[in-house]
């Protein structure tokens, strides 16, 4: 209810009674890093003629690719795109299945939803917001394609168990890593345990393209066939055209690819990385800091 005047208590006054003041939050949930190199990187694009299909792309995958060490990654214009990519690779359709944790995004479940298929929620663990794994066998009928494993807030769920229970029922794995770059479980980075790994470079992430993600993965086939499904099934890059317009569509696809402004961020705020993960540590280390009695 609105007040007609606040009280010196900071409380307000109506002629019904005396609510509380309800007071806007001035501290952001999240703030992007942006320096000096970043807007270089991004002038320097816009000087060029080359917006889309350029050098840069390729640049950031390899960038990502060496850090993660990952054996292929693809840019693409967002987290959810890859996803929706990931399952569309798989052929999820009207009828399939996705066991899906309930604790995330909306996106992780969207992007099943999308391609036709029903996401089957299975309960959070308590402690760290990651998927129950006791509870996620007795969720898999025969119906069931994939698993969708969300990192929540970067803590690596058990892929160990998360993979055997995968091959004893045949599932393909999707990780969702869009706030888990930099996080490791048994030596490994996270997404390259499952099938695909797919991340979000949104603002308020670890790093930020303003938007647009990546996806990486061990498999060869996977990697070949998203790159021409997030461009249209085109079979060639505008580079490899003999004459613009010679190519061929051999494949249903999206426009789902990353933007060479996006792109030069990218390779910018992976230099920043370190830095980055060392002052959410830091952050961290302070909210979970109790408060002295004294």
């Amino acid at each position: 209810m609105l007040c007609d005047r606040k009280s010196d208590e900071g409380k307000c006054h109506s002629q019904s009674g005396v609510y509380l003041m309800i007071e806007k939050r001035v501290i952001p949930f999240g703030k992007p890093l942006i320096g000096e190199a970043e807007k270089r990187a991004v002038a320097q694009v816009l000087e060029g003629d080359t917006l889309v299909h350029g050098p840069r792309a390729k640049e950031f995958e390899k960038v990502f690719a060496d850090y993660t060490k990952a054996p292929h990654a693809i840019s693409v214009s967002s987290c959810t795109a890859g996803l929706h990519l990931a399952y569309f690779y798989l052929g999820i359709k009207a009828g399939d299945e996705v066991i899906v944790p309930a604790e995330t995004h909306v996106a992780t479940a969207h992007a099943i939803e999308l391609c036709g298929g029903t996401p089957i929620f299975v309960d959070a663990e308590s402690e760290t917001g990651n998927i129950d794994i006791d509870q996620i066998e007795r969720a898999i009928s025969p119906r069931t394609k994939a698993l969708s494993i969300v990192h929540y807030l970067g803590m690596p769920v058990d892929m160990k168990r998360i993979i055997q229970i995968a091959s004893r029922h045949r599932l393909f794995v999707v990780e969702d890593c869009a706030l888990a770059l930099g996080s490791y479980f048994d030596g490994v980075h996270a997404g390259l345990h499952g099938d695909v790994g797919c991340y979000s470079f949104y603002p308020v992430k670890h790093i930020t393209t303003a938007e647009g993600g990546m996806m990486i993965t061990r498999h060869e086939k996977i990697a070949k066939t998203i790159n021409f499904q997030k461009a249209f099934g085109v079979d060639k890059t505008p580079g490899e055209r003999p004459l613009p317009g010679v190519y061929d569509v051999k494949m249903l696809g999206f426009n789902y690819r990353m933007n060479e402004i996006e792109a030069a961020l990218g390779i910018e705020q992976m230099k920043r990385i370190d830095g980055f993960l060392e002052r959410r540590k830091k952050n961290c280390d302070a909210l979970e800091k109790k408060p002295s009695r004294g």
